[in-house]
């Protein structure tokens, strides 16, 4: 019997390695809730340390942490050699379904490569090129030409990943929230910051989140699709004045939950565009049935692009990588727990056997954190949430005081106060 699927956020990956190819199918992943193998339980969730990846260290810090190091192409032009271009052509190859002539089509548009609608050796190479040049965020892409999960969504963008689009959040934050940190209560910052990206999901057609604060301190930010909610650790909301960094974590933090809803509605569409129907989608996938039923408003042209990429993610979360995916999620979060219990020992015995015991945690730590972070699902909501970082340019500014107020004019109340659980209503349409 296998395990429930997990909500985003949470971490695991198959061991394919930090790309988007490899054997097909062989890495897909699962959400914070786990699935098990026959008939799709509902996931249980996970609030844990590890899902704190985003939640104490932040998400940019975290993609320090875990960023998987792009390793130098061979050459100039070429990037592949014979051996590299060998084994994508194979990946493709093996995937007729998925990659039709129409796909590859479209992906040698996009990577300046003839479209011809057959994948051959100049077709990988352009790829493979692409990926070296635009693959550079956070997380890096790898150098393989295999345009997989992974790359796709970075290579033909949509919704909050769109050009701009972080930016434009960013920037809102900045100045909703952030510019009037002092005017809000810690759970009026986070409502506001929840509207903001209910509103960038709706121009999306994403079906809005309910919101609500989180009081565990490992908890910076969470989605989970069973209720389809956003969790935001209080912790950093709670700030007396944070600095442009800390401002940035936490922007970056909501915006990468938002993403994983936009993820999660986006399977839902592709599932309905394959003729299932609502209340088998909501069943498949653990999801709210309002929100399958929007999907089958409006579904995903079987075939398309953005079914593609889709598949991608539910392969990961749903498919056969599931198992991968909760080994790996309790993987990390063990050696989240135990990287932790060493820093405690260390903190207070600093022996030359505590500091080596330290060190090899963090270093098991790191490297599932890596893992997790791998995630196709998990890859683009990192890059997609450190697109918000142009938006942030300043902390929060000096609180007002007696000597600074001015003459006349109350400061703005937050109608919210003391609601440090109050939610956002969902509405029930994109």
């Amino acid at each position: 019997m296998g395990q429930p699927v997990l909500p985003p956020c949470v971490l695991s990956v198959p061991g394919v390695g930090a790309h988007d190819g490899g054997v097909p199918h062989d890495h897909r992943q699962r959400d914070a809730p786990r699935i098990p193998d026959r008939a799709p339980p509902p996931p249980v969730a996970v609030e844990s340390r590890i899902v704190g990846l985003q939640r104490t260290a932040g998400n940019r810090a975290v993609t320090g942490l875990l960023a998987v190091q792009r390793q130098d192409p061979p050459g100039g032009d070429r990037p592949l050699d014979a051996a590299q271009v060998s084994r994508a052509l194979r990946f493709y190859t093996l995937q007729p379904k998925t990659y039709t002539p129409e796909i590859i089509s479209q992906m040698q548009g996009a990577v300046g490569a003839p479209e011809t609608g057959t994948a051959d050796e100049e077709t990988v190479q352009a790829v493979a090129r692409w990926q070296r040049d635009n693959g550079a965020k956070e997380p890096n892409l790898k150098v393989d030409g295999m345009a997989g999960p992974r790359t796709l969504p970075r290579m033909f963008t949509s919704g909050l990943n769109a050009p701009g689009k972080g930016k434009a959040f960013g920037e809102q934050a900045q100045d909703q929230v952030v510019g009037r940190w002092h005017n809000l209560t810690p759970a009026g910052r986070g409502l506001e910051l929840g509207r903001l990206a209910n509103e960038h999901l709706a121009a999306a057609g994403v079906p809005a989140m309910s919101f609500k604060t989180e009081s565990k301190s490992a908890i910076s930010g969470a989605f989970d699709f069973r209720v389809w909610q956003m969790s935001v650790g209080l912790e950093a909301l709670r700030k007396a004045q944070p600095t442009r960094d800390e401002a940035a974590k936490l922007v970056d933090t909501v915006y990468h939950e938002a993403r994983h809803a936009e993820q999660w509605f986006r399977m839902a569409q592709m599932r309905a565009g394959r003729g299932l129907s609502a209340a088998a989608i909501a069943a498949e996938m653990t999801i709210p049935p309002r929100i399958a039923e929007l999907a089958v408003a409006a579904p995903l042209v079987r075939g398309s692009m953005q079914a593609v990429i889709a598949e991608g993610w539910f392969d990961s979360a749903y498919g056969a990588g599931r198992e991968h995916r909760n080994a790996a999620l309790t993987r990390a979060e063990a050696d989240e727990e135990a990287f932790l219990a060493a820093q405690a020992r260390f903190d207070k015995d600093k022996t030359p056997a505590n500091e080596a015991a330290l060190k090899a945690a963090k270093a098991k730590r790191d490297k599932s954190r890596a893992v997790y972070q791998d995630l196709p699902e998990e890859n683009d909501a990192f890059a997609t949430g450190a697109m918000t970082g142009a938006g942030v340019t300043r902390g929060a500014p000096d609180p007002v005081t007696p000597e600074t107020a001015p003459p006349a004019g109350p400061m703005a109340v937050d109608p919210l106060a003391g609601s440090l659980d109050a939610a956002l209503a969902p509405v029930t349409a994109p």
